[in-house]
């Protein structure tokens, strides 16, 4: 009987251990920082308020270490306000949707025009995850609330 309950705690002080020291690599850019405190960055395009800029180095942590990813920032106000990360052929669609639920939890999901849409929201942030399934093509927007217009 200590066997069965043993060896699952192990395994959650393993997982526990792994997340965080995932979570440590990441150096994520924090929500509002203002352009000139991003490096390596290359003016795209503006539109709707917001002014995009291309990561011109992806750090290879979250699903940017499984898969090849293009990174956009796109500040608002001169803030941090989004990130979009595209994915022209994903290797494994339901790994980087797996990798979104782990975060955020279970998605509001709809299918339109050939896309799967999957949306999560928290307090600060709204994420939206379109794939294509017959491409394999993936686009993930994450909004920073605080930041966005006022309807």
């Amino acid at each position: 009987m200590k066997k069965i309950v043993i060896v699952p705690v192990v395994l959650l002080i393993l997982l526990s251990t792994v997340c965080v020291s995932m979570a440590e690599e990441c150096n994520a850019t924090p929500w509002g920082e203002p352009l000139s405190a991003i490096e390596q960055v290359t003016f795209a395009s503006s539109a709707g308020g917001v002014t995009y800029y291309t990561v011109n180095k992806v750090q290879a942590c979250g699903i940017s270490k499984i898969e090849d990813t293009r990174v956009t920032y796109g500040f608002r106000e001169g803030k941090l306000y989004t990130t979009i990360v595209e994915i022209d052929k994903a290797k494994d669609v339901k790994n980087v949707i797996s990798i979104l639920m782990d975060s955020y939890g279970l998605p509001d999901h709809k299918k339109s025009d050939g896309w799967d849409i999957y949306r999560w929201e928290t307090d600060d942030l709204k994420i939206k995850l379109k794939s294509q399934y017959s491409t394999d093509r993936i686009k993930i927007g994450t909004y920073y609330k605080p930041l966005a217009p006022k309807e």
